[in-house]
């Protein structure tokens, strides 16, 4: 006989404390009109990832902010 195996999910990242804070700041600055475009990474609590972004007035500009957020997240992570 053969037995079937039992699938669940087990979440393996924690609830981000300032998640909707700093979401909520960006929605904010972008009904303002502060804001001209913007790219969102995201991972998941299962631990996927996804990103997406809206169009770019001025694509290098955007490209430059993600490749500067990039630095500050790995300076910050590797102390």
């Amino acid at each position: 006989m053969k037995r079937k195996a039992d699938i669940r999910v087990i979440d393996c990242e924690p609830l981000g404390k300032d998640v909707i804070d700093t979401l909520e700041y960006v929605l904010e600055k972008a009904r303002t009109g502060k804001i001209s475009s913007v790219a969102v990474a995201v991972v998941y609590r299962d631990g996927s990832t996804s990103n997406t972004w809206s169009a770019a007035p001025s694509a290098s500009t955007l490209v430059g902010a993600v490749t500067r957020l990039q630095g500050r997240l790995l300076r910050t992570y590797d102390e």
